[in-house]
């Protein structure tokens, strides 16, 4: 992908670290670590789609349906999630 469109593999990337510091902010006890979990949690489920990197122009870019993401994160933590204020 880097070679046909580095854009898109950069996004690619961009959505992993978020998916990886998401999912670690339950399992390390970090503070770092969980600050940088909450700036992806707000990125996920924030409905901006003006910028290049947003969490909806990621996935229009990559062809994703970011309701179905978001929904697989909520299932991931309900209890967390479900209570969180709507971010937009």
């Amino acid at each position: 992908l880097a070679t046909v469109c580095p854009e898109t593999a950069l996004m690619y990337a961009v959505l992993e670290d978020a998916f990886l510091y998401f999912q670690k902010q339950f399992e390390i006890e970090i503070p770092d670590v969980r600050r940088k979990a909450q700036e992806a949690e707000e990125w996920f489920f924030s409905d901006k789609s003006h910028g290049l990197f947003s969490f909806v122009s990621v996935c229009d870019v990559l062809g994703l349906e970011p309701e179905f993401i978001r929904k697989k994160l909520k299932h991931r933590t309900p209890s967390r999630l479900d209570t969180a204020p709507a971010t937009r």
